[in-house]
This record gives structure tokens, C-alpha cells and sequence, in this order.
């Protein structure tokens, strides 16, 4: 009898905190409703930051030019959003500082904080045969994009990052 109370007692409890955990679980999905504000072309510049003992393997050429660019580099990043409240990323009007490099478009979500876009995704880099990964986040207030990316060239190893601002034009 004590076995039976002691086991009704259990499920008592179970059944209330799992339907209460799981009903919370969307409440973590914070997709933004309306991202027609985010699509155009935002102009700024990045910047390289790479770890000590990277810049330390990297030797100037001939002509004594790294490279990796010292200084911010200007640039521009196109966004266009699809139907299912995706945004993809796109490097505009820039040239590599080596020959054969190739970003390719970054798609990503859009999450909403109060009057916040924040940006999540992932793309990839084309150097000749070989694809290189990166993630980015970021977010868009009042047109203003700031965006962090992490390229894994060797995971915890080599991860350059490359810090963009810039405004809608």
C-alpha cells in the first residue's frame, strides 16, 4: 500500500513539471515577425583579429606587404531576406588580398530582442579547391550592423575573427 502511494506520489509530480517545461520550450524561439526594415546594403569596415602566434607564423613578402591587411578594410554587405524569415549575407565590391579566395553568400535567422535584429548563421570560403567555414552574429539597430565572424580554419587552433560595423545606405 505504502509502495502504491509512494509511486502515485512520483507521477504526480512528473506529469505536472514535464507538461510545464515543455509548454515553455517555444518560449526560447524569439523569430522576428516583421524583417522587412533589414534588407539593403550596409557600407562600414572590417577588421582582422588574429590570435599572437597567427600573426607570427604570417612573413611579408618580397615587397614586404602581409597578407592580412593591417587597419580596417572598407567594405559593404549586401542583405536580402527570403520568405521563411531568413536572411543571407553577401560581401559586395571588395577583392581578396589573395587571388582565389572566394566567400560565398552566409545565410542565417533573425531573432527579435525589443527594437533588435540579431543575426545567427553560418557560410563558407572558397580557397581553390578547398572550403573553410565561418559563423557569424551580429546585430541591426537603427541601421546600424555590427557583426562578429569566426573563420575555423583549425577548430580552437587558427580562428581569425573579423569584426564588421556599418550603416544602411
Amino acid at each position: 500500500m505504502k509502495r502504491n502511494i509512494f509511486f502515485i506520489g512520483i507521477l504526480l509530480l512528473i506529469i505536472p513539471i514535464t507538461s510545464l517545461l515543455t509548454s515553455c520550450n517555444s518560449c526560447s524561439d524569439r523569430r522576428a515577425h516583421d524583417i522587412s526594415s533589414l534588407p539593403g546594403l550596409y557600407e562600414g569596415e572590417a577588421t582582422i583579429i588574429l590570435p599572437d602566434h597567427v600573426k607570427a607564423m604570417l612573413k611579408p613578402d618580397a615587397e614586404g606587404k602581409t597578407l592580412v591587411p593591417e587597419g580596417p578594410i572598407p567594405c559593404k554587405i549586401s542583405i536580402t531576406a527570403d520568405t521563411s524569415k531568413n536572411v543571407k549575407l553577401n560581401l559586395v565590391d571588395f577583392t581578396m588580398p589573395v587571388k582565389g579566395i572566394t566567400v560565398n553568400p552566409a545565410l542565417g535567422k533573425v531573432t527579435e530582442t525589443d527594437s533588435t535584429f540579431n543575426l545567427e548563421g553560418d557560410g563558407k570560403v572558397s580557397v581553390g579547391q578547398q572550403t573553410i567555414s565561418y559563423t557569424h552574429k551580429g546585430k541591426i539597430t537603427k541601421d546600424q550592423l555590427n557583426l562578429d565572424i569566426t573563420v575555423s580554419i583549425i577548430p580552437m587552433i587558427v580562428e581569425p575573427k573579423i569584426v564588421f560595423t556599418g550603416k544602411k545606405k
